[in-house]
């Protein structure tokens, strides 16, 4: 299906950009680590940043730098509940350059940043994979009822909107067809694959073109291609 490919292609495109810069501030974390200087510190104060509908907290630490100055920086991570106490005892590495540039020594201190964006990547990737691995198996499904499919002429029944899906508050139709079933004679519906125009008129006293496995009659594909362009399916 198109839709599903398109989307998923934007979805691809969304996770390599988070999952990029994910990449480059684990760059730039690693970078700071190999040239930073460990150092003792205490937790001085909670500053509060709040918002309509919560508030978080972030730890201002000071640590003394190693020509005995004392330094002090807010920690960029910011959490509900906060991570530290007041007066709780921190690792710290700071740049021995500018001392002021420094990070609480854990995990969220050093990488909070990049798994963050990297959490948020992670499902847009899931889906992307999903739709692209959908849209691939329904092509290559309907290229081999192209090729093989037994035709059967079907009796035009209907167009109906498929309101299972929606695009920016779009609904596409569903053409539906009848004919004898190629395996037991009897009368079977078939449904189009989604399409983004309303073929009604056009197709109302026609009949269409269903491309049948005859052994599986429920894999099939109504041949929409002389009504419709491809990008409008």
């Amino acid at each position: 299906m198109r839709m599903f490919r398109v989307v998923g292609w934007i979805f691809a495109a969304v996770a390599l950009t988070l999952l990029t810069i994910a990449g480059v501030l684990y760059y730039r974390a690693d970078q700071f680590s190999a040239a930073a200087i460990h150092a003792d510190g205490v937790v001085e104060r909670l500053t509060a940043s709040r918002s309509s509908d919560d508030t978080t907290w972030a730890a201002a630490v000071r640590f003394t730098d190693r020509d005995g100055r004392e330094q002090q920086f807010t920690e960029s991570m910011r959490t509900n509940p906060p991570r530290f106490a007041a007066g709780a005892k921190v690792p710290v590495l700071y740049d021995p350059q500018n001392p002021t540039s420094a990070v609480v020594a854990d995990f969220w201190g050093r990488f909070g940043a990049l798994t963050i964006v990297a959490g948020v990547a992670a499902p847009f990737l899931i889906l992307a994979v999903i739709l692209l691995a959908v849209s691939g198996a329904r092509s290559r499904r309907n290229a081999d009822l192209l090729r093989r499919g037994q035709p059967v002429e079907a009796d035009f029944l209907e167009v109906f909107q498929d309101t299972r899906i929606s695009v920016n508050g779009a609904n596409p139709f569903r053409v539906v067809a009848q004919a004898a079933d190629p395996l037991t004679g009897k009368l079977r519906r078939f449904e189009s694959e989604p399409v983004w125009v309303d073929l009604s008129g056009r197709l109302r006293g026609r009949k269409v073109r269903v491309l049948v496995d005859p052994m599986r009659p429920e894999r099939h594909l109504i041949d929409l291609s002389a009504f419709v362009d491809a990008d409008a399916a």
